[in-house]
């Protein structure tokens, strides 16, 4: 059974984002980015164009509020993420259910995921199950460790809940089913009068799912 940490304190949250190079306020600040782009659109605008603002909004906020701490862009085919190279980390943005950010709750993404965050949360999940050979691993690994900055806009109670967690098995319907660390991150309120977010059909869109052998 892989391990489910939970950091919901704010001191546990701080000391264990300060171990992954990233802050608070840039989380936040990437989130809130993304929400006040979207909210510039308008009715004419497509019915699912505001998710894919808000996701493509958020990426872009992430790389900016975290390129002084060392990261960098990197973009796999339809797969952006924001890496640092020393850590071996990246970090890729989704939108959640209602769970997230719901320390008692199971979130899952929304929108199904293809084969580029299949492999990415495989590879977190052999990392994971041999632990103890971590430092191997990580000297012979050619990707990262896949973290994913998760958003859920929840227009009945005014806000926008987030959390930072580390994938560790999704099913064949290209859902996340549990996660090996989620550091919950609260929420933004908002007064906007927001429609509900339809699901964008852009990013990650090759839905092939495989596991590795």
């Amino acid at each position: 059974m892989l391990p489910n940490i939970l950091y919901d304190a704010p001191e546990e949250i701080a000391s264990r984002l300060e171990q992954l190079g990233v802050t608070e306020l840039a989380l936040h600040e990437a989130i809130y980015q993304g929400h006040l782009q979207r909210t510039r659109l308008t009715p004419n605008h497509p019915r699912n164009f505001p998710g894919l603002v808000m996701w493509g909004e958020v990426v872009a906020a992430l790389r900016d509020q975290l390129r002084p701490l060392d990261w960098i862009r990197q973009d796999v085919g339809s797969f952006p993420v924001t890496v640092n190279e020393s850590l071996n980390l990246a970090i890729a943005v989704a939108s959640g259910d209602e769970g997230t950010g719901n320390p008692y709750a199971h979130p899952s993404n929304r929108s199904k995921k293809g084969r580029n965050t299949v492999e990415a949360i495989e590879a977190n999940r052999q990392m994971v199950l041999f632990e103890e050979f971590m430092q191997e691993i990580k000297d012979d690994a050619e990707g990262n460790q896949t973290w994913i900055l998760m958003h859920h806009t929840d227009t009945s109670k005014g806000e926008i809940r987030f959390e930072l967690s580390l994938p560790a098995e999704i099913g064949n319907d290209g859902k996340i089913t549990s996660w090996s660390e989620r550091i919950v991150l609260g929420s933004i309120p908002f007064d906007d009068d927001l429609t509900e977010i339809l699901e964008p059909g852009g990013p990650d869109i090759d839905i092939e799912i495989r596991r590795k052998a």
